[in-house]
């Protein structure tokens, strides 16, 4: 009888959650010629193989929905069927007309179309610039299909944007980035746009796109698609004043529940997919953990007074991690010429600090598009060389029954102090505000030792929190412990502060976060680093473990890496969430690790079932580790699994 008491509420759970969940497709052109991925246009998907997705949906119990259905159950009125499904269409093609409307009425499945307005304004017999290259105003729909199709009640026009579905120059090395998100650089003036003319151009824009719509449907939009999916929280703001609260992105990992219209997350469908591959995503449709392989990059290495050097160095880095066939790199943010690990200057215009060049944008934006990856920006959380500021900014350790300056490496600012959280938020918001990347990397200094920080604005925080005084404290191994895991959190609440700064201007940015490898074998050396795996594992997409055995002077390094892999194992999901991350120098001699010792120690990782791991430093001057190790035993394509 329990038993079946437990299924019937497991069904029931099911049945509620899958109620509240949307899977969005997003389409573009159909055609009758579409070649799958040998046609030089991926968006497209013929109109038989389209046809038949709409028959499967049907086949299989999903239900199409439309946008004031979705709607009416984010304000309770109706709950969404399960299995729902909402259909998009981008851009305007006149094959919504010809051959996706009457489809649309034939199962009677209600869509969402989107439309670039400025498109629309060419004249018959002109050319759109789609693209690098140009389309035909015949290719893209009249104002009287729209119309029509408008009125049959199928049918929701939404905003593209007017004129904004294209890149602008987003650096000083003339790379084109989404215009909706970027920064236009002037090659004559040498200077980025500033936030005030950013804001008028994205506001005029909108403004025009949703005044066009509705002067020819008497329709005023209520939905903007983001072109290229690329939004923030700016734009998101510009568009609900101007009555569009809702937003279309792009995302193929995450689910949609009807709570939040403000990012619906979508499906690009592409490639012409079979019906076998269709059937197959709608079954299983989202994967929030693939397999990370991860190079982590110093731009150090890049950088070079002449300019022709440089790119050269970016040449080769670029066809090196191509060639690699891995997913992620972290890439360096900061500028450390000395390599203490502390950022002198950044990559990137800022507020704070010199900019040794602005390089990080245009290293990201071709790891992006030439290479295939992901890239996580990498940047120290408090360990900045701001000159001239004051000694009481700085962490301090307590030592003789004082305060005093700390010794250690990383020449840390203390974040409990509010001037200083403001400046380090500041440095984070301007890396988001003119660069384009996926996530952020949060370097291994966000440490405290037992005795950190020290200083008055943490005394007053442990004060607040009815901790004794210092004095009492550290001679107290319990309310030391006490202090430790206040400083664990407290570092981890820093983090989220500054990745909020960066989801200002990129929204869908990932977080990782470095941890050292004691505090995941012994978790009572939390007291000595302020960090807890555990709590990691809750609070980051991932957490970057510094697997690295002769950092750790240990005697037999594979059994070293061995016991590490057991121990994540015994947190439930860990493996999903944790990058191993090997050292491919032994800096206690500055030698490089030899390449067979790092293939071994992949190839036990692998074994071991930790399949998501990466390496620091790469040296991809002097092909180190070699290429061809990395390649048969680091890519995705001949090692994703473990052997």
């Amino acid at each position: 009888m329990l038993r079946l008491i437990s299924l019937i509420l497991f069904l029931l759970i099911s049945s509620l959650a899958s109620a509240n969940e949307l899977i969005t497709l997003c389409y573009h052109d159909v055609r009758d010629d579409v070649a799958g991925h040998l046609d030089h246009d991926q968006g497209a998907v013929s109109s038989k193989n389209l046809a038949n997705q709409f028959a499967w949906l049907k086949e299989h119990g999903y239900q199409v929905v439309s946008m004031q259905q979705v709607i009416d159950a984010k304000e309770g009125r109706q709950k969404l069927p399960p299995k729902a499904v909402l259909l998009t269409f981008d851009d305007g093609y006149v094959s919504f007309y010809t051959r996706i409307f009457p489809l649309l009425k034939l199962f009677n499945y209600p869509a969402v179309f989107a439309l670039v307005t400025k498109w629309l304004d060419v004249p018959e017999g002109g050319k759109i610039p789609y693209g690098r290259g140009f389309k035909d105003r015949a290719d893209f729909l009249s104002w009287d299909q729209i119309r029509e199709m408008s009125n049959s009640g199928l049918i929701e026009m939404a905003a593209h944007s007017h004129g904004l579905h294209h890149g602008v120059i987003g650096n000083p090395q003339n790379n084109s980035q989404p215009a909706m998100v970027t920064r236009v650089y002037s090659p004559d003036t040498h200077e980025y746009e500033t936030d005030m003319d950013y804001q008028q151009r994205i506001q005029q824009d909108l403004s025009r796109n949703a005044d066009i719509i509705f002067q020819q449907t008497q329709k005023r939009p209520r939905i903007m698609v983001w072109p290229y999916g690329a939004f923030s929280q700016v734009t998101q703001k510009i568009a609900a004043d101007l009555g569009m609260p809702i937003t279309f992105i792009l995302n193929d990992y995450k689910k949609n529940h009807q709570t939040n219209l403000s990012e619906l997350h979508r499906y690009l469908i592409s490639g012409n997919p079979s019906i076998k591959t269709f059937g197959d995503f709608m079954r299983q449709p989202y994967d929030d953990h693939e397999i990370r392989r991860v190079a982590h990059i110093d731009l150090d290495y890049i950088y070079d007074d002449d300019n022709a050097q440089m790119v050269r160095n970016l040449d080769r880095l670029l066809d090196r991690i191509k060639a690699m066939k891995i997913n992620t790199v972290y890439l360096q943010a900061f500028a450390d010429p000395d390599a203490d690990g502390n950022a002198d200057a950044l990559y990137f215009p800022n507020r704070h600090l010199p900019m040794r060049a602005d390089l990080f944008n245009r290293v990201a934006w071709q790891l992006e598009t030439r290479a295939g990856t992901t890239v996580y920006a990498w940047l120290p959380v408090t360990a900045f060389d701001f000159k001239d500021i004051p000694s009481e900014w700085r962490v301090k350790t307590w030592q003789d029954g004082k305060a005093q300056d700390s010794t250690h490496n990383y020449h840390r600012l203390s974040f409990f102090n509010p001037e200083v959280k403001t400046i380090i938020g500041e440095v984070y918001e301007d890396l988001g505000k003119y660069a384009n990347f996926d996530g952020i990397l949060f370097h291994d200094d966000a440490l405290l030792t037992d005795y950190e920080d020290a200083g008055s604005f943490a005394q007053l925080y442990a004060k607040m929190r009815t901790l004794p005084d210092f004095k009492v404290l550290f001679n107290d191994p319990e309310q030391r412990m006490r202090w430790a895991q206040l400083k664990t959190d407290a570092l981890i609440k820093f983090t989220h502060f500054l990745a909020d700064k960066v989801r200002l201007y990129r929204p869908e940015i990932k977080t990782a976060r470095n941890i050292y490898a004691e505090p995941v074998l012994r978790p009572k050396s939390e007291e000595w680093f302020a960090q807890s795996f555990e709590k990691f594992l809750q609070h980051y997409d991932y957490t970057a473990v510094m697997a690295m055995p002769y950092m750790e002077k240990s005697d037999n390094p594979q059994q070293w890496l061995s016991t590490l892999v057991d121990i994540v194992k015994t947190h439930p999901d860990a493996l999903k969430k944790t990058i191993f991350e090997l050292q491919a120098v032994d800096w206690r001699n500055s030698q490089k690790i030899p390449d067979e010792v790092l293939e071994k120690q992949m190839r036990l990782l692998m074994r071991k079932g930790a399949i998501q791991f990466g390496y620091y430093p790469d040296d991809f001057l002097q092909n180190k580790p070699d290429l061809q190790m990395l390649k048969r035993t680091l890519s995705l394509e001949t090692a994703p699994y473990g052997s």
